[in-house]
């Protein structure tokens, strides 16, 4: 067998399925802890690195900067993957890779996908609120300041351009997690994690899921200079570049290798199931954003709770559809 991906495919699909078997309430809850696990790594890495911001900073270094930032967000995926938590980003590979092994289909794939990915904003945003408003930490000061910048930079990226830093993420957050399951012990777990993730943070790749928690924090930390609109431009087209990442370049990538069978059919089946998840979680919330955006300080709480709601309403109608 090429390259000897079979054994690696089979575990991914196994671990894929028993995901998309998870109840509402455990991928929801799941999702929230992987949300915040990512967030923690965030709030880490601007707490190492911000002495160095090339504008901000006390010592200004951009390389120094990036590379203590991305050094120390690891800690999050590690945990995600030891702990036990369900991301996202991971799903466009391990859940989609049951499909193309026969072990889910595409309504399977929605629901995990929908259930994750509202799990993982809620935990990002209470870890927002944790950070800016619970402990203080990013209410002032030069972490404040960091913090408002990385999210003024991430809403400025144009679509084009965030579709393809996703793209990059997402291709490397994948590569980790296929490492990590080929490895053998947990300390070779943990060093095939750490790196690929320490490269896409230098890089200055896009990853939906901490964005999540960067701008929802930039939001709070601006008392609204930053608003739920300009939330979504960051988030929509990086959303879609890490599910292209992470499905074509690292899931359809290996099943290919190791099968292969009927491969225009799954990436048909893979624009399908992108287009009814993108339908499902893009034209709602960001509706909600765009008309409550005149409320001001009320938006920035009113917002993220509706989205919530809806997010954990549409979980529970799709697994009902199954």
């Amino acid at each position: 067998m090429l390259y000897d991906v079979h054994e690696t495919v089979d575990v991914c699909s196994n671990v894929g399925c028993v995901k998309t078997k998870a109840t509402p309430s455990r991928l929801l809850f799941a999702g929230f802890m992987a949300g915040a696990y990512i967030a923690f790594g965030f709030i880490f890495a601007i707490v190492a690195s911000a002495s160095f911001h090339p504008k901000l900073g006390t010592f200004p270094n951009l390389s120094l900067f990036k590379l203590l930032l991305g050094a120390v967000f690891p800690v999050g995926l590690i945990a995600v993957l030891l702990g036990g938590a369900d991301l996202w980003t991971g799903n466009a590979h391990i859940v989609t890779l049951s499909k193309m092994t026969g072990r889910a289909s595409i309504k399977d794939v929605l629901y995990n996908w929908i259930g994750s990915y509202t799990g993982n904003f809620v935990g990002s945003v209470f870890v927002a609120f944790l950070a800016v408003y619970g402990t203080g930490l990013m209410a002032g000061g030069l972490f404040k300041d960091v913090l408002i910048g990385i999210g003024n930079y991430k809403v400025a990226l144009t679509p084009w351009k965030a579709l393809w830093l996703g793209i990059g993420c997402n291709w490397l957050v994948n590569v980790v997690i296929w490492l990590y399951i080929r490895a053998k012990d947990t300390a070779g777990k943990v060093i095939v994690t750490w790196f690929p993730i320490f490269a896409f943070v230098a890089i200055g790749f896009e990853h939906s899921i901490a964005n999540m928690w960067a701008i929802s924090a930039s939001i709070f930390a601006s008392d609204g200079a930053i608003s739920w609109v300009q939330f979504f431009h960051n988030i929509i087209p990086v959303t879609i570049g890490n599910a292209i990442g992470g499905f074509l370049f690292v899931g359809f990538y290996h099943w290919y290798l190791a099968d292969g069978r009927n491969a225009i059919k799954e990436l048909i089946d893979f624009v399908e199931v992108l287009a009814l998840f993108v339908f499902i979680i893009v034209p709602i919330p960001a509706g909600i954003a765009y008309a409550l955006s005149g409320l001001g300080n009320i938006a920035t709480w009113l917002v993220p709770l509706i989205i919530s709601v809806y997010g954990v309403v549409m979980t529970y109608l799709v697994r009902r559809a199954l």
